[in-house]
């Protein structure tokens, strides 16, 4: 028997050179995803290490071993949550499918056949949906979707016959608006007076214009054309005969000019960032102002537009420049907030106030700053301003009811000069008044609301303790009774306007009675016989002029005396 033959170093080194080509074969497949070929390329590796050559370092082989081994489970872990994920993909499709199955089913339940936009969107989706689980009966599915399909694809295009009528309908009825429209138009001129009703009327036409739907596509712009030329024909004819309408008209037409002469003057402007914020005000204000006639309408907008677009552009262009005048525009408000601190804990409330409304002022003209910082600050600015103002409300309202008290003081006050005017002895009354009176002076400012209605009581409560006291020293008998009857201010005031005249006219009737006295004696110079002569007439005339006179004025002190016994007998 022949000896076996030793291995040498170099059979060692091809033969673990062969197991480790295997490992990194292995290694390499498990990282692919033909998960076919690679579980056979595996099981190939697999029979090649059994049938590999013997090697005497057993241990590194085991190593390189336990290299194809690992490789293997990994590959075979991913091949695994593969399926199972396909497995799930496949599941969803299919409550994908079902889904759409109902949406469509919807569609075609409620008859919706204008639906073409989500039909087409429902079979996009249906393509697109992938495999389904093997147990999904596929084939029913698609027979299903086919006939919602083909019944909804039948009922589309009676539809598309039916709107082809509508809107050969619509046409007719819009031809026939438009006919009306035209007439109206057409029966303005100079002798036009109800312009209220020429207008309702053509605005109901145009309201029934508006509601009409669409008409054969081939005549949309034929009949769009004759609208909008019976509308520019409408508002010529207005313009020129109706005066109300031409002077508004022309009110809105200058001021959307003026708006689009600022937009244009801005694309000059050097605070870019001001300007900016200018252009979106001059919008707003554009939206403001009343509509002028479509065709002016669309003419000045086309101008204000292009005026707002050049001046983006030139933004666009410049946004470094806008970007350091924002920053500008930051620092000047700033310095605004630290002169808005140094104000807020004054005590000076009225130039406070106003010093604030300067700032808030100055603040509006400075214009925008960096818009991730604008919030920021203006919570500084006016929360500097609220300190200031709720510390002066806060102080006013103190005012306010230290007023009220003041108020009720006086009201006290005036109570007990009322009741001073009443009192036994009106000498007395005034030296208790001259105190009150100090005192009612010295309570302070009350509300100004009240301010007038409680000095003037005031003023009458002190009238009468006064007049009662000038009557009672007088030593005229009626004005000291008068001082002391129980009467109120108005009435008192009444009866002495009512005894001054009583008194005036009494004069009055005392120097008439003299006057008469004093003719009759010139008459004794006559005898009976002078009856006749003429100097004699005109001495009896004046005698009955006067007489009549003394009757008028006794009559009227008699009336006086009357109302100031009523005025007296009243209270």
């Amino acid at each position: 028997m022949d000896e076996e033959k030793p291995t040498t170093d170099s059979q060692e080194h091809k033969g673990l050179e062969y197991y480790r080509d295997l490992a990194d074969k292995a290694e390499s497949l498990a990282s692919q995803s033909d998960w076919p070929y690679v579980s056979m390329e595996l099981d190939n590796v697999s029979r090649q290490w059994e049938e590999g050559p013997g090697v005497e370092e057993e241990e590194a082989r085991e190593e390189l071993y336990r290299r194809v081994v690992e490789a293997t489970e990994q590959f075979e872990e991913r091949k695994k949550e593969h399926y199972r994920r396909q497995k799930e993909q496949k599941r969803e499709n299919l409550d994908r499918k079902n889904k759409l199955l109902d949406d469509l089913q919807e569609i075609v339940d409620a008859k919706n056949w204008s639906a073409t936009g989500k039909v087409k969107k429902i079979r996009g989706e249906w393509s697109s949906t992938g495999r389904l689980p093997k147990d999904a009966s596929e084939d029913e599915l698609e027979k299903r979707f086919s006939k919602l399909v083909n019944e909804f694809n039948d009922h589309k295009v009676d539809r598309l016959v039916e709107q082809r009528q509508k809107e050969e309908d619509n046409l007719m009825l819009k031809l026939s608006v438009l006919d009306k429209m035209e007439r109206v138009a057409g029966s303005i001129d100079a002798e036009t007076e109800n312009w209220k009703q020429v207008d309702r009327k053509f605005d109901d036409l145009t309201n029934q214009w508006k509601k009409i739907g669409r008409v054969p596509g081939e005549k949309a712009d034929e009949v769009w054309g004759r609208y909008k030329a019976a509308q520019d024909d409408y508002y010529d004819l207005i313009y020129e005969h109706n005066p109300k309408h031409r002077e508004k008209v022309d009110k809105f037409y200058g001021k959307k000019e003026q708006v689009i002469r600022e937009a244009e003057a801005l694309l000059e402007a050097d605070d870019l960032a001001k300007a900016a914020q200018k252009i979106n005000r001059l919008h707003r204000r554009w939206k403001k102002i009343g509509n002028l006639p479509q065709r002016q309408e669309d003419e000045l907008w086309a101008r204000f537009k292009s005026a707002s677009d050049a001046f983006n552009d030139r933004k666009s262009d410049n946004m470094d420049q806008l970007r350091e005048q924002e920053e500008k525009h930051f620092e000047q408000k700033l310095e605004l907030i630290e002169q808005a601190e140094a104000i807020k804990d004054t005590n000076e409330w009225d130039e406070g106030h106003s010093k604030m409304q300067q700032l808030m002022d100055r603040w509006k003209a400075i214009g925008p700053v960096p818009r991730k910082k604008s919030n920021k600050i203006w919570k500084k600015f006016k929360g500097a301003m609220d300190v200031f103002y709720d510390r002066r409300r806060a102080h006013f309202k103190e005012v306010k009811e230290e007023r009220r008290d003041n108020l009720e003081e006086k009201k006290e006050i005036l109570q007990k000069l009322q009741e001073l005017g009443r009192h036994d002895d009106p000498i007395e009354a005034v030296n208790q008044a001259k105190p009150l009176q100090e005192k009612f002076k010295e309570a302070g400012y009350v509300p100004i609301k009240k301010k007038n209605k409680i000095w003037k009581k005031y003023r009458e409560a002190c009238d009468v303790i006064y007049e009662r006291f000038r009557a009672a020293k007088s030593g005229d008998k009626f004005d000291q009774e008068l001082a002391k009857a129980d009467l109120d201010p108005k009435e008192r005031s009444q009866i002495q306007d009512l005894r001054k005249e009583f008194k005036k006219m009494k004069g009055e009737v005392r120097r008439l009675e003299d006057k008469v006295l004093q003719i009759k004696e010139k008459k004794t110079y006559f005898t009976s016989s002078d009856d006749d002569n003429p100097l004699m007439k005109e001495i009896q005339e004046k005698i009955d002029k006067a007489e009549r006179k003394l009757e008028t004025k006794r009559d009227r002190m008699d009336e006086l005396a009357g109302r100031m016994e009523e005025i007296g007998e009243d209270d």
